[in-house]
Parts: C-alpha cells; structure tokens; sequence
C-alpha cells in the first residue's frame, strides 16, 4: 500500500473566523483553506456573512480567529501589509 503525499500548504487558510458587531454574531467559528491551484467559492443567500468573511480574511473588520498565507501566520498584519504580501479585497462590480 502506497503512503498518502504529505498535504501542500495552503496558499490561504482561515481558522475559527468570528465577527461580531455589538450583539450580533456575523461569523462564528469559520475555517476554510484554498491551496495553490484550487479555487474556492463561498455561496449563500443575502446576509449570510460572504461578504463579512472576506472582510474578515483580509483585516479589514476586528475579528476573532487566525489567517495563514502560504503557512506563515499573518493574523496581525494590517489590510495594507496584506496586499503587499499579495492578498488584497476585490469588491463586486455591477
């Protein structure tokens, strides 16, 4: 029987997201991984917190939880470090 390849690193992963504003939880416990070459779609009716997780990921609202790029723990670094880094928020076009 062969052995299973060790798992890439995935080039982003969030873990245990939650975002709260006041007494409303937005995300709670959210974790979700892409690893080079996957694409990742996140899908859910108005309000179910798509557009919280981004903004979530990428540091632009207070949060709870941890975001890895390419492994490295990039939970800290503000939403300008970040797009240096090469994650950047891309908003909806109408």
């Amino acid at each position: 029987m062969l052995a299973e390849a060790p798992a890439a690193t995935p080039a982003l992963e969030v873990q245990g997201l939650g975002v709260r504003y006041g007494a409303l939880v937005a995300l709670d416990g959210v974790s979700w991984a892409v690893h080079p070459g996957e694409l990742l779609g996140i899908i859910g009716p108005n309000g179910a917190g798509k557009s919280t997780c981004y903004e979530a990921a990428t540091n632009l609202v207070p949060r709870q939880g941890r975001v890895l790029l390419a492994g490295q723990d990039v939970s800290a670094v503000p939403a300008h470090g970040l797009a240096a880094l090469g994650l950047k928020r891309a908003f909806q076009q109408n």
